[in-house]
């Protein structure tokens, strides 16, 4: 029992860190591959929707700022998903900073 359990360490010993070092390989090649398929994602071009989505945006005046941006984004020969994010991501975050309220009316001011 003894000698199974010095044999066990033993070829632990020898092989266990070369098995730990393929594995920490694998692992750091899957996530560069990630990040590349996610960069190439990134990089295409948007659909027709997002596109006229990217034209209501900049034909709204509800939010200047993300107008402001769809109209600069408008202006480059192909849209990027990457950029459409970066708009998408500017209409939530002033939607939710602007405050709306109802109208107001004349007897009220």
């Amino acid at each position: 029992m003894l000698s199974l359990f010095s044999k066990h360490q033993v070829l632990k010993s020898r092989f266990g860190t070369k098995v730990d070092q393929f594995c920490n390989i694998l692992v750091a090649v899957i996530l560069f591959l990630i990040f590349i398929v996610a960069y190439n994602a990134l990089q295409r071009p948007v659909n027709i929707m997002q596109y006229q989505q990217v034209i209501q945006f900049s034909q709204q005046a509800s939010h200047p700022r993300t107008q402001h941006m769809a109209i600069v984004i408008l202006r480059h020969s192909s849209i990027r998903r990457v950029d459409y994010l970066k708009l998408l991501n500017a209409y939530q975050f002033e939607s939710n900073r602007i405050k709306q309220y109802p109208a107001m009316k004349q007897e009220d001011e």
